[in-house]
């Protein structure tokens, strides 16, 4: 049950970093104004930057589906979400938290302009939106699971 749970919940993880700044969900998430200050190019690149690491562990799911996991997928599964959940840590929680540099500011200001929030402001620090909060417990969730089936609990 753990391990199934964990396949589609990396797949979605896949999926979600995969797309989230290319499209445009008014409130929740603006392609239009990612593109407006990254540029097509920059975009691109981020994307597949971002989408390597967690490819391999959606496509360690899909072929290990049912399988036995080699201990190096379920290493990789527990390295892949730490690493996530530091890159969420350090792009969103501590800018939040302690504030960033005045251009991170403004990016993060017309990149997520007119998404939901619901975290209080902390003066003019960027602040995650629902859509990143979801994502984020989406990150924690993937990752207790994968330590959970590192440890043999559920495989």
């Amino acid at each position: 049950m753990i391990q199934t749970l964990f396949n589609y919940l990396i797949i979605l993880e896949f999926v979600v970093v995969a797309l989230h700044d290319w499209i445009e969900i008014p409130g929740w998430t603006h392609g239009k104004q990612m593109m407006a200050v990254l540029g097509p190019g920059k975009m691109a690149i981020g994307t597949a930057v971002n989408c390597l690491i967690p490819g391999v562990a959606a496509g360690f799911a899909i072929y290990f589906w049912g399988r036995p996991k080699p201990g190096y997928v379920l290493n990789y599964w527990v390295i892949q979400n730490a690493f996530l959940a530091f890159g969420a840590t350090t792009a969103w929680w501590i800018p939040y938290f302690r504030g960033t540099d005045e251009k991170t500011k403004q990016m993060y200001l017309k990149m997520y302009a007119g998404t939901k929030q619901i975290l209080p402001p902390r003066g003019d620090n960027p602040r995650p939106n629902v859509l990143h909060l979801f994502f984020h417990v989406l990150f924690a969730a993937n990752l207790i699971l994968a330590v959970l089936l590192w440890f043999g609990v559920g495989r």
